[in-house]
């Protein structure tokens, strides 16, 4: 075991944690990620992945206690935990920490909105267990897989670090002792899990589901006695040695509560994989530029960061679950149609005809100098000219944020084809004034 307990110190600083000791920058910052996270609960709810977990699960669900949100029923905080965050990224429109390479928000909204339903949360617990929960993702996820950690990209990060920052944000809720959490901690980390392989499958959205899960799961156990350990992270053959060569822990445990990775957290402003982004910044702003006539592109060169060819260098993906992850799809449909939002993946744009022609004519390579936010596309046309786009900062990315407006647009576009314009108001009012709610359940009522 190394010389270091991470496990205790993170049940701590969690449990130790007030609504007043988070700055307000974090408190913001933590407001505009449940804002985002809750709308693309509410716009993926009636997928049909969605409808497919819920319908092959549900005769073997508890008592309603929780809201499926945008289903128009409750079901156990189990269920709708699961259903919730599968509905929150079966669009691959969740957010990303782009270092860290994590979607943290979802599993730790739904295992604290569900418990939100089951016993009295005022807003301000709410938002400071949602701010923690995402805070230690980040972190655990730097600490096993961003220099001078060593890690791997066969796992998902999502996967295999959302479970703790679900299980501490349900912890402290709960009220758990720093035994108990310390528990917790080791029954969640247990069921980590989660594969790149996968992605560009249904088990994409799955896999954070089951981490929101697990870590609700693991704390509702630890409440009644389950035991799971007290160094579960750092012991001999335990998380970290699993799950990375090995581990930075001054990532995970370095600075708490002086410095926040929250604050590095960004918002899609299109539902594919955060590294295709600055490529459809660029396809949609030539095609703006230069009234392009498709038929005249002769061939489109794409300097991708090594991110974007490591995880999307996917050429006419069969279904929409490929799809996600293909840059050349996005590029292609963003030039035909001129835009990159849901429609892009509806299973007749996948196999439109001419966007799949036009990737033939799309050549990917890596650029090792651009970050995840970068990219360079230039276009050849029949005609001899030459068009060239760069994006140093892609919309979305840690240097050029989505604006307060911009989430807003992205939440209404979501959720207003779901539950309205008027609830869809309401519910943007009541993120913005998430610590002040009395009961922050008011957020499922107003989006089941």
């Amino acid at each position: 075991m190394v010389d270091i307990n991470v496990t205790d110190q993170l049940a701590r600083y969690v449990l130790g944690t007030l609504p007043q000791d988070l700055p307000a920058n974090v408190q913001q910052e933590a407001k505009r990620s449940a804002l985002n996270i809750l709308g693309c609960v509410i716009g993926g709810a009636r997928h049909s992945t969605v409808d497919m977990a819920d319908e092959a699960l549900a005769d073997m669900t508890g008592p309603g206690q929780a809201s499926l949100l945008g289903r128009g029923r409750k079901s156990d905080v189990l269920h709708a935990t699961l259903i919730n965050c599968i509905a929150s990224s079966v669009y691959g429109y969740d957010d990303t920490h782009a270092e860290a390479i994590v979607h943290p928000s979802g599993p730790v909204f739904a295992a604290v909105l569900a418990l939100s339903e089951r016993m009295p949360v005022h807003g301000r617990d709410f938002l400071t267990a949602f701010a923690l929960g995402v805070e230690v993702t980040c972190r655990l996820s730097k600490a096993i897989s961003v220099p001078p950690a060593r890690g791997t990209i066969a796992w998902s990060q999502t996967g295999i670090t959302c479970s703790i920052g679900a299980v501490l944000a349900s912890g402290k809720l709960l009220g758990l002792d720093v035994e108990r959490m310390r528990w917790a901690i080791g029954i969640a980390a247990s069921q980590a899990s989660g594969m790149r392989s996968l992605h560009g499958t249904m088990c994409t959205a799955l896999t954070p589901a089951h981490a929101g899960q697990t870590g609700l799961r693991a704390a509702l156990l630890a409440a009644r006695g389950f035991t799971g350990g007290n160094a579960s992270l750092e012991k001999h053959n335990g998380y970290f040695d699993v799950f990375c060569e090995e581990a930075n822990f001054p990532a995970l445990v370095g600075g708490l509560g002086q410095h926040f990775e929250i604050l590095r957290n960004t918002y899609k402003p299109y539902p594919c994989g955060i590294v295709i982004h600055p490529i459809l910044d660029a396809c949609l702003q030539m095609r703006r530029e230069h009234a392009l006539d498709i038929g005249q592109i002769a061939r489109i060169d794409i300097k991708a960061s090594p991110g974007a060819m490591a995880l999307c260098n996917r050429r006419n993906p069969k279904d929409e679950f490929e799809a996600h992850v293909s840059l050349h799809h996005w590029a292609a449909a963003a030039l035909i149609h001129g835009t990159a939002g849901i429609e892009v993946l509806d299973e007749a744009c996948v196999h439109d005809p001419a966007v799949v022609a036009l990737q033939d004519c799309i050549n990917a390579v890596e650029e090792p100098a651009f970050g995840s936010d970068a990219t360079e596309v230039t276009m050849g046309m029949k005609d001899g000219r030459t068009l060239v786009c760069r994006i140093d900062h892609g919309i979305g990315s840690a240097s050029n944020p989505m604006t307060e407006s911009q989430l807003e647009g992205k939440f209404l576009a979501l959720s207003e084809p779901v539950v309205g314009a008027e609830r869809s108001r309401r519910l943007i009012a009541a993120c913005r004034n998430l610590e002040n709610l009395a009961d922050a359940s008011v957020l499922a009522r107003d989006a089941m």
